[in-house]
């Protein structure tokens, strides 16, 4: 059994080495701590920048949601339910929202070289 963070050996005699997604996350979670905390904390950084720093995946929500709790966690933050959830939709919604505004601007481009 490997422990988080571990390559696992392949015992087919493969040799060939398999990450989990769970290391990723791992990773990730610690590099959002890390980059939060090179900011001034938590409280100090906006909607905007950690919309930027989490990079959430709006094909995975659930994947997102573990993330954040995982940071939140770390960072020691402490909200109750209510509040850890609005937190997580603001940011979640800033990186949304910028997201589905390039697409629009890239249809626009696209569309304007089209003749329309």
């Amino acid at each position: 059994m490997a422990r988080v963070g571990e390559s696992i050996a392949d015992v087919t005699g493969k040799s060939e080495f398999v990450e989990t997604r769970e290391t990723e996350s791992v990773d990730k979670a610690g590099w959002i701590v890390r980059r939060i905390s090179e900011l001034g904390g938590y409280e100090n950084v906006g909607d905007s920048v950690k919309a930027d720093i989490f990079g959430f995946d709006i094909a995975d929500v659930g994947g997102s949601i573990r993330l954040f709790s995982d940071v939140m966690k770390r960072l020691g933050t402490k909200l109750d339910g209510d509040e850890l959830y609005e937190e997580f939709q603001r940011i979640y919604d800033e990186g949304v929202g910028r997201d589905a505004g390039k697409d629009k601007a890239e249809d626009k481009m696209w569309n304007s070289g089209r003749g329309r």
